[in-house]
């Protein structure tokens, strides 16, 4: 993005001298000069809600393992997935707001903000978990297995000390594992974001060592009731902190990286690499033509972990993204992407109604035909209550409805 203009208008050479006088005064005074500090959004970056939108509803699909819709969604055609795109927005996203916070009221306001979204993310996941329970429990009468897939039997039998550990953040039902992972990287976003806008190469340098060391030594946090967190926080930090630097830290060097056409060319063949890759995954006589060598030393491709094939393929995949897709294109404002847009929007509220939604589809998939037609009307029906839902908190937000309150 362009750096801030000076807010006074230079003409001739005569006000060019006036604003080099005026900058000199500025460094003697010991002031920083406005244009070091990236300038506040004027406008929402929509692209932040599209990509948002469609990791949540590829999410949605994945989390529905019968339909045949999850064999199109981005972990079949690259080794990252939409788990990715949702921890890089959401570092993104809090560098852009909470850094601009940060920098115009300073650490109390900024901290108390982040604070504010950290409780909100955890009560949701407490909340989530609650509803999750009823609603299987309802399904476990003509579906008793259903307890056990989604990981609720020991809050059952052990109601007391599951909940404890859900509170303590080590234990998680099926599909709720994102949500856990964002509390605990928000919780740490008070430590980060400060570091990160002061220092940011130190705060980059500090979570690769972290990333690199916690593979080396194979450093995890223990989950409830045995093994550990599918999402390692120690690990996939690593891809929040990269979002956060890349939201505070805006400025003109980022269209240079957007820009590079060496960068573009490499991200290009990573992501065809990995494309051939992910597909002989599915198609054995492509996989054939894979060296062993090369298996040997790409496999396991770990998702619990963030294994840096993952990191790169996301990183790629995200330069190109960026740089075709420009925050002024114009399709950004086509109504057939606003159900999209405002999923992203409301991410918190529709992750979680999506995870209930998932898991009434598979019971109803399980209960009746699971031929095609009825997985595609069970998963556009999901699809389409979660942007209900959307739209309807954005119609709240925004007064549509005078008599209720904001959420």
């Amino acid at each position: 993005m362009k750096s801030r203009r000076l807010r006074y208008h230079r003409t001739g050479q005569a006000g060019a001298r006036r604003g080099e006088r005026s900058d000199q005064e500025r460094q003697r005074a010991g002031v920083k000069w406005i244009a070091t500090i990236p300038p506040p959004l004027v406008e929402r970056d929509l692209r932040i809600d599209l990509f948002r939108g469609l990791s949540l509803w590829w999410i949605f699909i994945d989390h529905i393992p019968e339909v045949y819709l999850n064999r199109f969604t981005p972990k079949n055609f690259g080794f990252s997935d939409a788990a990715e795109i949702l921890v890089f927005l959401s570092g993104l996203a809090s560098g852009i707001v909470y850094g601009d916070l940060f920098r115009r009221f300073g650490f109390a306001v900024a901290g108390l903000r982040m604070l504010r979204r950290s409780f909100e993310i955890y009560i949701a996941q407490i909340l989530t978990v609650v509803l999750l329970l009823v609603v299987v429990s309802y399904i476990a009468v003509w579906q008793p297995d259903m307890l056990d897939h989604a990981n609720l039997a020991i809050l059952l039998q052990k109601p007391r000390e599951t909940l404890l550990q859900a509170a303590l953040l080590r234990y998680s039902p099926v599909n709720l594992d994102p949500l856990l992972l964002m509390v605990i990287l928000h919780f740490a976003l008070i430590l980060i974001l400060p570091l990160t806008i002061r220092a940011w190469k130190l705060a980059l340098t500090g979570s690769v060592a972290l990333y690199v060391l916690a593979h080396l030594f194979d450093w995890y946090i223990p989950a409830y009731p045995r093994g550990q967190l599918y999402f390692n926080p120690l690990n996939w930090q690593l891809l929040f902190v990269i979002g956060i630097w890349w939201g505070a830290n805006r400025g003109a060097w980022q269209l240079a990286v957007l820009k590079s056409r060496a960068l573009a060319a490499l991200a290009v063949g990573y992501v065809l690499f990995s494309f051939v890759i992910t597909l002989g995954w599915q198609i054995h006589a492509i996989e054939a033509y894979v060296p062993g060598w090369l298996s040997r030393l790409i496999y396991p491709v770990d998702k619990t972990n963030l294994d840096i094939l993952r990191l790169l393929h996301f990183a790629a995949l995200a330069l190109l993204c960026w740089r075709l897709l420009p925050s002024n294109a114009g399709i950004l404002k086509a109504g057939a992407l606003r159900p999209l847009i405002r999923c992203g929007e409301y991410s918190l509220a529709i992750y979680c109604a999506s995870v209930l939604l998932s898991f009434a589809a598979h019971a109803l998939l399980g209960l009746g035909s699971n031929s095609l037609a009825s997985q595609t009307l069970v998963t556009l029906l999901g699809l389409g209550l979660m942007s209900a839902l959307a739209i309807s908190l954005a119609a709240i937000d925004r007064g549509m409805f005078p008599n209720l309150r904001p959420l």
